[in-house]
């Protein structure tokens, strides 16, 4: 009797132990899947219905939440496919595999890093933020890879992107982030405020004088690649904003509106990227200059920052306000209706935040997405939502 009672605690560690493996042997074979699929096709569309999920993945950091995905995936798509997963299981050659999930994953992103459309590309670095959490080291390799993307049409956005997210791993390691923040070959203005923003996140949470001194060595980077006075001008009152957001929050709303009518629309784009830091001192002033920078006669690049993914969680967390929700859903919808592709693009990001919190407010961006047909790749977005939320 106490023999067995020594026997149970192991045979329960082998089963977890062998459905541990098994598990591993599905991801592997789902992401040799992608990968097939991915190098066979010759078109990133296909792929574009995996990804989409996979932004809701990336969410969670648990080996777990791959293995549930995968067989989700595995089981709503294609017969074929599971019919030739079924014939591994059967021929037994599934226990023979030993394979890392996390790394089998991350491989597929790398290589749609360096292979895929723009858009993919932009979706990764949007992602990067939950892809550190997931595995650090892995996804450095992909800032590496975005940190010099390009592209004819929209240039160095993906190089902001990636920069941006940065400031989620400044505290665990703040040699690769000084490492990327200085300028590279082809870098837009939009770039090196993307940095500006990092730095005063250093400045708060490492070291004020280091700050002050990546700062100044930015600067002096800027005139030596010769960028104009109005853009030195730009991140040097993107600086002192900044410090005024911590130190007198009521001064930081009043420049603000003093700000939206500059000259220089550098320091437009600048006031308009970081009302995110006023929206829950001053809720309805925030929501006021959102929706004048949105207006039809600003610039498209005044217009982007209030579609940045912090700036409509400010507004989604505003549908709930009994007050403020009327206007926060009347500047998501011009955003999800704007005549600039990247601003549609990246309000949608957030669709499933908007469906969790206004399901009815959801579901009619959706079909206004389909009706409209207004980019091939939002369409196909929208329907795999429809499907999945009408199931």
């Amino acid at each position: 009797m106490d023999q067995k009672k020594g026997e149970y605690p192991y045979r329960v560690f082998r089963y977890i132990l062998l459905g541990y493996n098994w598990y591993r042997s599905i991801i592997f074979i789902f992401f040799r899947f992608v990968r097939f699929t991915y190098l066979t096709s010759g078109s990133i569309w296909t792929f574009s219905g995996v990804f989409a999920n996979l932004l809701y993945l990336i969410k969670k950091k648990e080996q777990t939440m791959l293995i549930s995905f995968t067989s989700k995936y595995l089981l709503e798509k294609e017969e074929s496919k599971i019919d030739e997963l079924l014939g591994i299981l059967i021929a037994g050659s599934w226990e023979k595999l030993k394979i890392d999930p996390i790394e089998e994953f991350f491989k597929c992103i790398k290589g749609m890093c360096l292979k895929s459309d723009v858009e993919m590309r932009r979706r990764i670095s949007e992602a990067l933020p939950a892809l550190f959490k997931i595995e650090l080291e892995e996804s450095k390799y992909l800032v590496e890879i975005l940190r010099r993307d390009w592209d004819e049409e929209w240039k160095s956005d993906n190089r902001r992107r990636t920069i941006e997210s940065l400031h989620y791993i400044i505290s665990k390691d703040k040699k690769f982030v000084r490492d990327n923040l200085h300028i590279v070959d082809g870098d837009e203005i939009f770039t090196i405020i993307a940095m500006i923003e990092v730095l005063d996140v250093w400045r708060g949470k490492i070291n004020k004088k280091e700050a002050e001194k990546l700062f100044t060595e930015l600067k002096n980077e800027m005139r030596e690649f010769k960028y104009g006075k109005s853009e030195i001008n730009a991140v040097s009152e993107l600086w002192d904003i900044l410090y005024l957001i911590h130190s007198d929050i009521n001064k930081a709303i009043t420049k603000f509106e003093e700000l939206k009518d500059s000259p220089n629309i550098y320091i437009q784009i600048c006031v308009a990227r970081n009302l995110k830091h006023l929206c829950k001192r001053f809720p309805e002033r925030t929501v006021n200059l959102m929706a004048y920078f949105i207006e039809e006669d600003r610039h498209k690049n005044v217009r982007r920052p209030i579609a940045k993914k912090d700036s409509v969680e400010c507004l989604i967390t505003l549908l709930r306000d009994k007050r403020l929700f009327e206007k926060a859903k009347k500047i998501i919808w011009k955003l999800t209706n704007d005549e600039d592709d990247i601003i549609r693009l990246v309000t949608f990001d957030k669709i499933e935040k908007i469906l969790e919190i206004d399901n009815e407010f959801g579901k009619k961006i959706l079909q206004h997405i389909v009706k409209n047909n207004r980019h091939p790749r939002l369409v196909e977005r929208a329907k795999i939502l429809m499907r999945r939320y009408e199931s």
